[in-house]
């Protein structure tokens, strides 16, 4: 039975870059303005955390917690120990820009669903931009057991770990995707593909886990009701427009308040660090 008055905190990690850590902190900031009593983890490197320049960074941190290596997917590691019982984890490349961004929690329905999370729809693009590099046939070439895309956005999550298999779960995620990276991992549903070759993103683990993984069938999740109001990506306003690599990815254009005109989003989610501070790119 789950245990009633739950601890509650949002949780952000900034590995490999100094420049993660500026946009944690601006995270923090904006979270902060819009809700003041929030409480913030922040998961980063012990060699930040020593260093006396990146002091600054960490002031109104609820806590400040090293991460066990510098990769970028240490995300998952610190979604394993979050401090708290329900927790929103969000990509330090966030802002926040709304006050219903208090009302989070209440999307897991007072311990109705354990997990709840942004659905990486087609229609916005994202799906897309996450999957660019994995070939444009990849659904219509028997791929068994593929949703019509891969739906869960590793960027945002809300979690419950009263439910103790949700931090295995995160655990599982963590090391599952190293193994894919390393090319240890190749299950019968990609017989035909091997998924070392994808991108080395964190969807398809995640997806793999929740859809695959007798482990987890009764895990209970949803998806956010309000979709882009939770995971508001800063490229949606400007689909198909081909990138310096060839693919049909989506261009930032930072002259742009796409937040105005479109559903009146709580996260603003770039597309990297160097989106947020006004340099195009992806990293």
């Amino acid at each position: 039975m789950k245990k009633k008055n739950p601890t509650k905190g949002f949780l952000t990690v900034a590995t490999k870059r100094k420049q993660f850590l500026m946009s944690a902190d601006n995270l923090k900031e904006s979270l902060l303005d819009h809700y003041p009593e929030a409480k913030i983890t922040l998961f980063t490197e012990q060699r930040f955390i020593d260093d006396p320049s990146c002091q600054n960074y960490f002031r109104d941190f609820d806590q400040v917690l090293p991460t066990p290596s510098n990769t970028n997917r240490e995300k998952m590691w610190g979604m394993a120990n979050s401090p708290y019982d329900l927790t929103f984890y969000m990509d330090a490349d966030i802002e926040i820009v709304h006050k219903d961004i208090s009302n989070v929690f209440d999307h897991l329905e007072d311990g109705k669903y354990d997990m709840a999370y942004v659905n990486l729809t087609k229609e916005g693009g994202y799906g897309y931009f996450a999957e660019w590099d994995w070939g444009p046939n990849l659904y219509d070439d028997g791929w068994k057991g593929a949703p019509d895309h891969l739906a869960h956005c590793g960027g945002v999550a809300l979690y419950d770990t009263r439910n103790p298999l949700i931090k295995e779960f995160m655990l599982d995620w963590y090391n599952l995707f190293f193994k894919q990276r390393d090319g240890e991992w190749n299950p019968i549903e990609f017989d035909n593909i091997k998924v070392g070759n994808f991108r080395q993103w964190d969807q398809l683990t995640l997806w793999w886990l929740i859809y695959h993984s007798p482990k987890y069938e009764f895990l209970k999740w949803k998806f956010f009701d309000d979709n882009y109001r939770w995971n508001y990506f800063t490229a949606f306003g400007l689909p198909n427009q081909i990138g310096n690599d060839g693919y049909n990815c989506h261009v930032v254009d930072p002259s742009r308040d796409y937040w105005k005109t479109d559903p009146d989003p709580i996260v603003i989610h770039y597309s990297s660090w160097m989106d947020k501070y006004g340099e195009k790119g992806f990293l």
